[in-house]
């Protein structure tokens, strides 16, 4: 029996991310337990540290790629503190991940503690706007990501109307010149009419 789940394990540690979805599942369950629900527009707050597997090739800070990997946990719990993740499964609908706008400003150093800081910052009929600050310990904010979901069936206006959204936010012009930038890059895609 041990030799038959110890086979197991390395089978599902080779061929699935397993700490991914245990972060996942961790991430949610803290949330649920220790934290409290709040509105659509309220800033939610994870804490992390970086540990050996986050490192970058000259072993000292966070990979690059660490950061848009963490924004998976903050944005599977923002949707669950904030309600949207039930409204969705109400409306059958899902969220795609669509674009994402990073901007880095100092490393993270190996073995620190951190905190992401999720805010939705604009919506549209089609996609939520959100805004997440890697912060470290001395209150310095490492980086900026903008993160843009779309949603599948569902109109984000009403969404944001079943929440309890109030007004739609003023868009910010860093935010407004990315959507432009992204229209712009949607257009240069499409197949030229002949």
């Amino acid at each position: 029996m041990v030799c038959f789940l110890a086979i197991i394990s390395f089978i599902l540690l080779i061929f699935f991310d397993v700490s991914y979805y245990l972060r996942i599942v961790s991430t949610i369950l803290f949330g649920r337990l220790f934290q409290k629900n709040c509105k659509i527009t309220d800033p939610v707050t994870i804490y992390d540290f970086c540990f050996t597997q986050d490192l970058d090739l000259v072993f000292k800070h966070m990979n690059n790629a660490r950061f848009v990997r963490d924004l998976d946990f903050c944005r599977f719990h923002f949707y669950d503190r904030t309600g949207l993740y039930n409204e969705m499964v109400k409306r059958k609908t899902d969220a795609l991940q669509a674009a994402t706008n990073i901007r880095y400003r100092r490393v993270i150093p190996l073995f620190s503690f951190f905190k992401i800081i999720t805010q939705m910052i604009y919506w549209d009929d089609k996609s939520v706007y959100l805004e997440h600050k890697f912060i470290t310990n001395d209150g310095f904010i490492r980086a900026v990501v903008l993160s843009k979901a779309t949603m599948l069936k569902a109109n984000v206006n009403e969404v944001m109307e079943s929440l309890n959204a109030g007004p739609k936010p003023e868009i910010t012009p860093d935010l407004d010149y990315w959507i432009k930038s992204m229209d712009e890059s949607s257009q240069k895609l499409r197949p030229k009419s002949e």
